[in-house]
């Protein structure tokens, strides 16, 4: 329907755009009714200034013949008529003399304006009036005066009124839509601001706020955004409270079974060795000597297997030592076994002492990227930097390598990192190319078990 295709089209511009339009056709109606009333209203203006002059000349006429009666010998009037009238304005007078045929008109004083154009003149000029007076003197038809009206002068100065007029009326809609556009641009200045903190919201920064506007129609609106804000900067660090109180209970839970696994696990496969040297010791037969050694190589698997669960579960070093100490004691480790690779640790001087779960996250950032550095990379060198700001742990590691294809995905380990740094408030940045790869982790700085931000 072409109304809704015009509300459609009205809705692709801006709330300024549209009142502007909308007050725009409203002027252009009202200027076209300004225009209609006003061009009829001077037609019958100037027809009846056109009825004026005609009457006006016929009375004239009437009355300078009568005056030239007793005066002038009667066949001598129509001759000298001519020079006696004076046509008014608007109006045409000629004295037909029977004697001789010719039309003779009185001289008329010089009337200079500018004419108005052709298609306005048509617009309201009145249709003609022609009268044909007869003069009788003494019971004898002397002659006839003819009498026409010429409304050009009118029509000109008709033309230059509504022109002014019109004018005058598009100055003050061009005003008046200037002022509203000023008007509308700076009561819908605040909504600006507003989108401006909606988009801050989008991006993550909880704690934009619009505060207080001077417009009392957007201040709700404003109050409902910063109450929005609130609201969800309350949530989001309710979220990462009870986010931080899963990841320590299960870091508990971890450590709980590391040290059921150490306590419990240790002492058996230490004594099934002692028994398995016993026996071995003891066997009667070269056959049961056998079945000894079996016994310890596989409680050695077993052991090594523990060891590698108690790793896997909880490092033994963090929350006992210092974390600048267990990273440097790492790295130097990780030296030592791969001799052909370079790594270098650079820590912050005075690095203070995280809390458990960061340290332990940290920890494993080492791990799963020099992990993933010497399994897939080939890298000749690998840097680790750590440092605090006033807002964040950051960690950066970046190695040499030939970086990751196109089509790379993530594996398992580095998935779960990313869900654990998340979870704690964190993000954990990953970019590549084939001059190496980058790990970029950022992790909140906490004060103690209260969950809240240093």
């Amino acid at each position: 329907m072409p109304g809704c295709a015009n509300l459609r089209a009205m809705t692709r511009f801006g709330l300024t755009s549209r009142l502007l339009l909308v007050i725009l056709a409203v002027q252009l109606a009202l200027f076209a009714a300004l225009a209609v009333v006003r061009v009829n209203g001077l037609r019958g203006e100037i027809a009846a200034e056109s009825r004026l002059a005609a009457q006006t000349a016929r009375s004239l006429v009437l009355a300078t013949v009568g005056t030239m009666q007793g005066a002038v010998p009667p066949d001598r009037v129509m001759a000298l008529l001519p020079d006696r009238l004076v046509p008014p304005r608007h109006t045409r007078i000629g004295v037909l003399d029977p004697r001789d045929g010719t039309v003779r008109q009185p001289v008329a004083p010089p009337e200079t304006y500018d004419p108005a154009p052709a298609w306005f003149a048509a617009l309201v000029a009145p249709a003609p009036l022609e009268t044909r007076l007869p003069v009788s003197l003494q019971g004898r038809l002397r002659g006839f005066v003819y009498i026409g009206t010429d409304p050009g002068a009118e029509i000109a100065a008709a033309w230059r009124s509504l022109r002014a007029m019109l004018g005058l009326a598009a100055f003050a809609a061009v005003a008046q839509t200037a002022l509203i556009w000023l008007a509308t641009r700076r009561a819908l200045r605040p909504v600006a601001l507003i989108a401006a903190r909606l988009g801050d919201l989008r991006r993550g920064d909880l704690s934009a706020r619009v505060g207080p506007i001077a417009q009392p129609d957007l201040s709700p609106v404003a109050d409902g955004v910063d109450e929005l804000a609130a609201a969800l900067q309350q949530a989001q660090a309710q979220t990462a409270h009870l986010q931080r109180q899963v990841i320590g209970r299960a870091d508990a839970e971890r450590k709980s079974i590391a040290r059921d696994l150490h306590d419990e696990m240790g002492p058996c496969l230490f004594g099934l060795r002692v028994e398995a040297d016993a026996l071995h010791e003891a066997a009667p037969s070269q056959a049961i000597r056998d079945h000894a050694i079996a016994i310890s190589t596989i409680a050695e698997e077993i052991a090594r297997v523990n060891r590698a669960l108690l790793d896997d579960l909880r490092p033994v070093a963090i929350g006992q030592l210092p974390l600048a100490g267990v990273l440097t004691d790492y790295v130097e480790d990780l030296q030592r076994r791969f001799g052909h690779v370079r790594f270098e640790l650079d820590l912050m001087p005075g690095l203070p002492e995280p809390d458990e779960a960061t340290a332990l996250t940290l920890f494993r950032i080492l791990q799963e990227g020099t992990t993933n550095a010497l399994r897939h990379s080939g890298a000749r060198g690998v840097t680790i930097r750590l440092w605090t700001d006033p807002a964040d742990w950051r960690m950066i590691l970046a190695d040499d390598g030939q970086g990751m294809a196109a089509d790379h995905r993530e594996g398992t380990g580095l998935t779960g990192m990313r869900e654990r740094i998340t979870a704690l408030g964190g993000s954990l940045g990953l970019s590549s190319t084939p001059n190496g790869t980058t790990l970029d982790a950022r992790l909140p700085r906490w004060q103690g078990a209260e969950g809240q931000p240093a």
